[in-house]
């Protein structure tokens, strides 16, 4: 395993002995989290400090109670919807008091920050609490913010139809696509494997208008290196790097941005329309 993917591991194991030793600021659970299914953010404003950062929310919620917060985030990106305006959130902002100066928000993530997975993860949370209006509160000497407030997301070991390892990946990481052929409810004819049934399409993106695949779709059960390996129990798997797997069809200056791929099987042809692609997006770290 290359040294990269150590490193992620080692820091995936701190977050997850951090996270559980020390009070939080900012925390969300289920953690480790998937990123297509639902989350729920907290914000614990018992922990803020005021004065950090021009903050003073944790005074004016002491006393003024039951006063509305709102969520203001930018990481991983800026909410699909939008914050609002700092002098007015917007009402999808607004959190749910769970407990005394204890906030909540429940969102699938990918499509409450229109992101991906990969992005979360690498990213992260960064975020705020304040009152709809963020601006200074009369008779307090700050703005009814919090302070900026962070926190990692661990992921999910998959278990679903198609998973993919690492979660974070680079063009030259290894890649595992595993597939659970006992899961296969979309396709009829995707079911009930054989050990030697079941093959890969895959097509890789350098941007919106280069592509490149490996064979095409009536071609790709004769291609010996788009075999996935049984591993019985109906599950196959496959390891690449993509990097190295498409180099001979790239240019020297392009460089993979993302795989989309779907499980083929000889005879089997995909209902008319677009093939029901899944994507695997990578990091460019240089």
């Amino acid at each position: 395993m290359k040294t990269r993917t150590n490193t992620l591991c080692a820091l995936v194991l701190g977050l997850v002995i951090g996270t559980s030793t020390s009070a939080q600021k900012v925390y969300v659970l289920p953690s480790p989290t998937d990123a297509n299914s639902e989350m729920t953010l907290f914000i614990d404003m018992n922990q803020s400090e005021d004065g950090i950062q021009n903050n003073g929310l944790s005074g004016i919620l002491d006393a003024y109670p039951d006063t509305a917060v709102y969520l203001w985030t930018w990481d991983p990106s800026g909410p699909a919807a939008g914050n609002g305006d700092w002098d007015n959130s917007a009402s999808h902002q607004e959190l749910n008091k769970v407990g005394p100066k204890l906030y909540s928000m429940t969102f699938v993530p990918t499509e409450y920050y229109g992101v991906d997975g990969p992005q979360l993860f690498s990213r992260g949370i960064s975020c705020l609490a304040k009152l709809r209006n963020g601006m200074e509160a009369e008779g307090f000497p700050f703005e009814a913010k919090s302070e900026d407030m962070h926190v990692d997301i661990i992921p999910k070991l998959c278990d679903a139809r198609l998973c993919v390892f690492p979660e974070l990946r680079e063009p030259d990481d290894y890649i595992t696509i595993t597939y659970d052929n006992t899961k296969e409810t979309l396709y009829e004819g995707l079911q009930e494997m054989g050990e030697d049934d079941c093959y890969i399409y895959l097509l890789g993106k350098v941007d919106a208008f280069t592509s490149v695949e490996l064979s095409i779709e009536s071609e790709v059960t004769q291609n010996p290196d788009l075999k996935l390996q049984s591993l019985g129990d109906g599950r196959f798997r496959t390891t690449l790097i993509p990097e190295d797997l498409f180099a001979p069809l790239l240019a020297e200056d392009q460089v993979l941005s993302e795989i989309w791929y779907y499980i083929v099987r000889e005879g089997f042809s995909y209902p008319p329309g677009p093939p029901p692609f899944e994507i695997i997006s990578l990091l460019d770290c240089d």
